[in-house]
């Protein structure tokens, strides 16, 4: 028999194996705090799914039984009939991977679900395979249930500590451009017509359909206009919004101000006659707006006034 604290594991593993069949977006933030509250959650569930696969031989033949041979799906009703307990859990698994069959077969799910954040949100989440991924604010990422070894970022910032695995990469894809794993930790940010990677650890490699190149710790890349531009930084500084601090070398103000609102939900306004300046430092994100906002100005050397929605930051 199963330890009780393992069958419970189980159990709750089959009910996420279920409820994720709708992918809504706050089952797949429940899920991704429940598996990573435990390590052991995330073996537990792989089981679960490789059961599920084992049985559709079972389930098709259970679809195709005669119509009055029914399972009770009431599990209250099982301690009626004490002499049949032990067969309540299999037919309960049974009966919930046949519906979750016949769901997909019916062409009514996409495996495809997204998780979104708000300007000034940062969110947290690992997927099946151990992959780690932290979204900034104001992003969006497209990934697959099927399929944890893929991701689309739509648009934002995002950092992946990836499970590498040689024979399956893990591959982001970010409009025509792949970013693909070599085993390593990168930060990728999506904007207007510009893609930034930067590696912290390990390698990738970016493709774009007509070039190849790896990148190493260290190594940055900017691709947009028709062009790539590759750069380097210090590793210790790559991802520092996620350990909230922004580290900028030389740095245009438009990207300081659009840095500020992913992170703290800040509307920034620059005047006209800054919005080229460039800036070199460090801005620490902690504390409260009030106090960020006198930080940035004295940093900056500028004027930070709170306005009805946010910041206007001029000479």
């Amino acid at each position: 028999m199963q330890p009780l604290a393992e069958q419970t594991m189980r159990d709750a593993a089959i009910a996420w194996h279920l409820r994720l069949s709708d992918g809504s977006d706050a089952d797949w933030g429940g899920f991704a705090d429940w598996l990573e509250a435990d390590p052991r959650h995330n073996d537990i569930y792989e089981a679960v799914c490789d059961a599920d696969l084992a049985l559709e031989p079972a389930v098709e033949i259970a679809r195709e039984a005669p119509a009055e041979v029914e399972v009770d799906p009431f599990p209250e009703m099982a301690q009626l009939r004490p002499a049949r307990r032990w067969m309540w859990p299999a037919m309960a698994a049974s009966v919930a991977f046949a519906a979750l069959g016949t769901w997909a077969g019916s062409g009514l799910l996409s495996s495809d679900y997204s998780v979104r954040t708000a300007p000034g949100e940062t969110r947290t989440f690992a997927l099946s395979d151990g992959t780690r991924i932290v979204l900034n604010g104001g992003t969006e990422i497209v990934l697959d249930k099927s399929d944890p070894r893929v991701a689309t970022l739509k648009g934002g910032e995002a950092q992946f500590t990836v499970s590498h695995d040689a024979a399956r990469p893990f591959t982001l894809s970010v409009g025509d451009q792949r970013i693909v794993d070599v085993g390593t930790v990168f930060n990728v940010r999506s904007g207007k017509d510009v893609l930034r990677v930067e590696v912290a650890e390990g390698a990738v490699r970016f493709e774009d359909g007509m070039t190849r190149l790896r990148l190493n710790a260290g190594d940055t890349l900017d691709a947009g206009s028709g062009s790539i531009v590759e750069g380097s930084k210090p590793a210790a500084e790559i991802g520092g919004w996620t350990r909230g601090r922004l580290v900028y070398h030389d740095a245009p103000m438009v990207e300081v101000a659009a840095d500020i609102t992913r992170a703290r939900g800040i509307a920034v306004e620059l005047g006209s006659d800054i919005s080229h300046r460039r800036f070199s430092g460090v801005i620490q994100l902690d504390g409260d707006d009030v106090s960020l906002q006198k930080r940035v100005g004295t940093l900056l050397g500028l004027k930070v006034t709170a306005t009805a929605d946010g910041w206007s930051i001029t000479r």
